[in-house]
Order: structure tokens, then sequence, then C-alpha cells
């Protein structure tokens, strides 16, 4: 299992339009699975394609597990785990999901107002 860095895969997804992002998934998958000695989700290539067939919405019952099976492999570990990581991850990403969308929207209407003023000069 080898540390990953988050930035590049933020910016690498981007870059990629998202197949980067899917890889991340996997491996991220695969590298919980081993943590925990054990299957606690379909495998990495099968999340992956039950994240695109459902249009994403098997992210959330992931999340929920994945956050469950590393607060497992923390007890297993002797570390101090949260009962509630599953909805934890849930809710996070709801919310950072939230912020991506908005700032996006914010985005946009620099874009919109800088190319509107623009073509009056």
């Amino acid at each position: 299992m080898e540390k990953r860095n988050i930035a590049l895969a933020i910016v690498l997804s981007i870059v990629t339009f998202g197949i980067y992002g899917l890889y991340w998934l996997y491996t991220m998958t695969e590298d919980v699975h081993r943590l925990v000695g054990r299957q606690t989700t379909a495998s990495g290539g099968l999340v992956v394609l039950f994240s695109l067939i459902t249009c994403g919405l098997y992210l959330l019952y992931w999340l929920y597990k994945m956050g469950e099976s590393i607060s497992e492999a923390k007890e297993v570990r002797g570390m101090r785990a949260e009962n509630s990581a599953g909805i934890i991850y849930i809710v996070l990403s709801v919310f950072g999901l939230a912020i991506v969308s908005e700032a996006l929207e914010q985005f946009a209407k620099i874009k919109t107002f800088y190319i509107y003023t623009s073509s009056k000069i």
C-alpha cells in the first residue's frame, strides 16, 4: 500500500476528466479491503462499474461502508474508532459537493460578468 497525494489526485482527476478519479476509487477500495482483511463492499472494479451505472448513487453506500470499514480496521489495531464514521463520510461528501457546486456557480457568474464587460469595451 503506497501513500497517495490527495491534491495530486484531484488535479489528475480534473485533467483526465474524471478517469483518474475512477482509478482512485478502485485503489481506495482495494486498499481498505486489505486493511480490514476481508472484502466489505464489492471489489474495486465493481465499485467503479456500479458507480457509473447508478450515476453515483452507489457511492453513497460505498462511502458509508468505507467509513465502517476504516473504523473496523482501526479497532483491530487498537486505535480509537468512531462508531458513526459511515454517516460522517456521507455528510462530509454531500457538504463537499455543495461547496464545489457553489464555487463552480460563482465562477460561472464571474466568467459571464467578465465576458459581458469585456465585450462592451
